[in-house]
């Protein structure tokens, strides 16, 4: 397997499940907005203030998701690391456990690449601070689960 390669598919595939997300996040704020906009001439069986205001909560919380995932997806575009190989755990490396496969940069969750899962994780991530810096060989262990590190690039 050519290891640029898949880091450049990697990170494809980061970028285009973060804009996933984002777009979700848009497309449910303009749900909310024409849900609140009903006919005036329709009589209503609830209070049109408070559910206003309830729309207004909602779309409120999930704006501050929105760009909190969209700074994140920013912060991925700015990642210049997909033609270089690592030969520690940093920002942009992918990292092969016997457990798992990790790719530190944001919070991504499970995506998949060419049949093979792995995990985005956040530079703030706990587990991203016991594996960083380590090497092939080394080994790490978060809440009670010990990780071997067999590949590192």
């Amino acid at each position: 397997m050519d290891k640029v390669a898949y880091k450049k598919k990697v990170m494809e595939e980061a970028i285009n499940h973060q804009e996933s997300i984002v777009s979700d996040f848009r497309q449910r704020i303009k749900e909310i907005r024409e849900g609140d906009q009903q006919p005036q001439d329709e009589p209503q069986e609830y209070d049109q203030q408070g559910q206003e205001n309830e729309s207004a909560l909602v779309i409120h919380r999930i704006s501050r998701e929105l760009n909190f995932v969209i700074e994140e997806l920013d912060f991925l575009k700015q990642m210049k690391t997909s033609d270089h190989l690592f030969t520690e755990v940093t920002l942009g490396a992918v990292v092969k456990t016997d457990k798992m496969t990790f790719f530190p940069s944001v919070s991504l969750e499970q995506f998949e690449v060419d049949g093979h899962t792995l995990f985005g994780i956040s530079r703030e991530a706990p587990i991203y601070n016991e594996m960083k810096g380590k090497k092939k060989g080394d080994a790490f262990s978060m809440k009670g689960q010990n990780y071997k590190i067999i590949d590192v690039y």
